[in-house]
């Protein structure tokens, strides 16, 4: 009988878990039309929520296997919101997320009847928060034009800035918008964390936006640090400066001029980022790859890049750009990259050897 009742409670939590998930958000497997369609409906009209997500990003995953399956995100949606979701990647994704610039994920659009975007949300949060943030899209004053009206009535950071938020989630351009706060908002609102996130995310190096926020490096170091200021503006390049150095820039439509190189490479070297680490010297070597000096490039290997220790994966990164140029060496360029790795391969066997020797040091002393 014991057993009879343990079962009995087993089938019916699990009959109830199975009840509450089907109580979440409704995703029906409908196109665009269809949804439209049914959202239009005279008798139980509706707006639409489109998930827009990809396969590879994990907090669409998270909130479509923990939030989206919660009671309170079906009590909230399901009445008001005909709910559908769409890979951006694949199919009718691909048309949506052009037609209403997708590009980052998750996006939540919120459209009318007519498909027109009434406003949307941008990032991951839990049922309850996405409730309240959805709540929040579809107050008038929330959307682009409200944001947009309040700022023009009043230029301050308290109307510019969520206005200047707004436009960077609906992938539209908010330098315009953040570049008249910097100009007119006071220090403390200027050099906020929040502002200066959105304001480096957003410009590009060596703009004349860029440069008017370089010319407060200064204030912004002292309000953020300077660590955190040079990691932040090496970040925006770097991952471009090795696809110079690497010679593969065509590939991802990544094009800089020698002298635009140059000009990067002269600020980052301003940084004074730490020589001991490799990624540190990338400006540098990109510059020699984009003015072809391979004998320059070289002579700055065996100077610095042989010098650095062999423990980060950078260094291994780096060594690899130049095995690749040795196609394009003439003789003596491929003598003096074989001496290069030479003599890295003499600084490694000193370590090796100066390790074994502790090892058996040790052992020595473990058999005492």
């Amino acid at each position: 009988m014991r057993k009879l009742i343990i079962l009995t409670i087993i089938c019916l939590s699990t009959l109830g878990w199975k009840s509450s998930i089907a109580q979440g958000i409704n995703f029906e497997k409908i196109t665009m039309t269809e949804a439209l369609g049914k959202a239009a409906n005279p008798a139980e009209p509706k707006l639409i929520l489109v998930d827009c997500y990809t396969t590879w990003c994990i907090p669409c995953i998270e909130m479509a296997s923990y939030e989206f399956p919660k009671k309170v995100a079906g009590d909230y949606f399901n009445p008001k919101f005909v709910s559908v979701k769409f890979d951006m990647e694949k199919g009718e994704g691909k048309e949506l997320a052009k037609k209403y610039n997708v590009t980052a994920y998750p996006t939540f659009l919120i459209l009318n009847t007519q498909g027109q975007e009434i406003n949307r949300v941008v990032g991951k949060a839990t049922a309850d928060e996405f409730i309240e943030k959805v709540k929040s899209a579809l107050d008038p004053k929330n959307s682009l034009a409200g944001l947009k009206a309040a700022y023009e009535e009043s230029k301050n950071m308290q109307t510019g800035f969520p206005y200047a938020l707004a436009l960077y989630q609906s992938s539209k351009d908010p330098s315009t918008v953040l570049e008249e706060l910097f100009d007119k908002a006071q220090d403390f609102e200027r050099f906020s964390k929040d502002y200066l996130e959105l304001a480096f995310g957003i410009t590009k190096f060596g703009s004349p936006f860029f440069r008017k926020l370089m010319l407060e490096k200064s204030n912004i170091d002292a309000s953020w640090g300077t660590e955190v200021t040079n990691r932040i503006i090496f970040d925006k390049v770097r991952k471009d400066m090795y696809q110079i150095a690497s010679e593969t820039g065509a590939r991802y439509n990544i094009f800089y001029t020698p002298k635009e190189v140059e000009e990067i490479a002269y600020t980052v070297a301003l940084l004074k980022l730490p020589q001991d680490k490799p990624e540190s010297h990338m400006c540098r070597i990109a510059l020699y790859v984009a003015n072809q000096d391979l004998d320059g490039l070289i002579a700055y290997y065996k100077r610095h890049i042989a010098l650095i220790p062999n423990t980060d994966v950078f260094k291994g990164i780096l060594d690899g750009i130049l095995m690749k140029k040795i196609d394009k060496a003439n003789a003596a360029q491929k003598t003096a990259i074989k001496e290069y790795f030479s003599g890295v391969a003499k600084i490694y066997e000193k370590e090796a050897k100066d390790y074994q020797y502790k090892a058996e040091q040790v052992m020595n002393a473990a058999g005492k």
